[in-house]
């Protein structure tokens, strides 16, 4: 049967339609050389493959192999060319049934190693469920980005995107879109969770925008949090709000459903995948990204902040919200109002790879102004306009609003 299945794969339309579901498993060990020359084959022509031209290729990228290789290679291939021929029908269900057969066997496998402790196993888990949920793949693996121009424009239009409450940022950045991945970095107190906050509850910002959001809290008590929104939102202090919180709470109304807190303390990427699959949200900010854990091991905290970064952007896309990381920039970044990616806290490179837009909050220090409202957003990377200056605002501290 493997070699009946292998002559199917010469054929590069039987393959296209199959590519989806083939896995190297699913053959013998001694014919694995073979099928992944085939697969290397297809990925490089679009043509049909002959033996002659399998076992040239096959040669060609393995110069120093032996002269008996070689010839159980050949014999392998030949022997495979001139196979009993099955019906492409019959050879797809064959290779669908292999492939699910394969997958029962990897989640048991992982299975086992939850209940023997390995916690990495549950990530491994939960990706290998993701991507078989509906059968195996979606049939549209393949299927080509549209050619209707309109329908691009529609989705690359700055019309559709969630515009920044600070025009003078606003006219360099164009805002964030669905599926994009943005953080604001700054050093210890000096305002980043004052700038998420007031992106979505001060006026003009993503609530009043007709934005549903999530703030996802983890470093500070997200009730606290929530304090600095109804500040934000109608422009009142602490002590006002409690000298009249009814009266306060009724202005805040106007985006109270638009704007939910979870007070994920402890939180990790499944909880935080789950939480947004049941919210349903445009946006939301993750305050601190840089604390939601990942089940499996890292040799050093640069891996793990990597591929946390890397999952949070993918979250944004597979929940088609824009998604906003909160971080930390290191002691470098203190005093100063110039800041670059290589001040930021942890994995410099693996966090500024995988983010559309960085914002980095600086602040002077002045011996004599402590309380110095004036606050550089530094644009240090832009993939929506390529901008990459910087603007001053004013943070006012009573009411977490930034402005210009």
């Amino acid at each position: 049967m493997n070699q009946s299945l292998l002559k199917s794969l010469l054929s590069t339309e039987f393959y296209n339609e199959n590519k989806a579901k083939l896995r190297s498993s699913i053959f013998d060990e001694a014919v694995k050389d073979v099928y992944e020359t085939i697969i290397s084959m297809h990925e490089k022509f679009s043509k049909d493959i002959s033996a002659l031209e399998l076992f040239a290729f096959w040669k060609a990228k393995n110069p120093t192999s032996t002269d008996s290789w070689s010839v159980e290679i050949e014999d392998q291939i030949n022997t495979i060319a001139n196979a009993d021929s099955i019906s492409p029908e019959i050879a797809t269900d064959v290779i669908e049934n292999l492939w699910r057969q394969h997958i029962g066997l990897d989640v048991s496998h992982l299975g086992i190693a939850m209940s023997e402790g390995d916690i990495s196993a549950m990530d491994k888990l939960t990706t290998l469920i993701n991507r078989v949920s509906d059968g195996y793949l979606p049939d549209d693996f393949d299927v080509d980005v549209t050619d209707d121009i309109l329908e691009i424009l529609k989705v690359v239009s700055n019309d559709n995107r969630f515009q920044f409450n600070i025009p003078t940022l606003s006219r360099k950045v164009y805002g964030i879109g669905r599926g994009e991945f943005g953080v604001i970095a700054a050093y210890s107190n000096v305002g980043k969770t004052a700038l998420a906050v007031s992106l979505c509850a001060a006026p003009a910002g993503f609530c009043q925008q007709g934005a549903r959001v999530a703030y996802i809290a983890n470093e500070e008590v997200a009730k606290r949090t929530k304090l600095r929104a109804i500040q934000a939102y109608t422009g009142l202090s602490k002590e006002e709000i409690e000298f009249d919180p009814h009266a306060a709470i009724a202005r805040y109304s106007g985006i109270k459903d638009r704007l939910i807190f979870a007070d994920a303390q402890g939180w990790d990427i499944q909880m935080l995948d789950a939480y947004l699959g049941k919210k349903n949200v445009d946006v939301c900010i993750v305050d601190m990204a840089d604390k939601i854990a990942l089940a499996q091991q890292f040799n050093s905290g640069h891996e793990r902040l990597r591929e946390l970064y890397y999952r949070l952007r993918e979250l944004a896309k597979t929940h088609n919200c824009a998604l906003i990381g909160v971080s930390q920039l290191s002691a470098e970044a203190e005093g100063k109002t110039r800041l670059t990616p290589s001040m930021l806290e942890g994995s410099r490179v693996g966090k500024v790879s995988e983010t559309d837009v960085l914002l980095g909050i600086g602040k002077a220090i002045d011996p004599d102004d402590p309380d110095n409202p004036e606050r550089y957003i530094n644009i240090m990377k832009n993939k929506i306009s390529g901008n990459h200056d910087r603007v001053l605002c004013q943070l006012d501290t009573k009411t977490s609003r930034y402005e210009v």
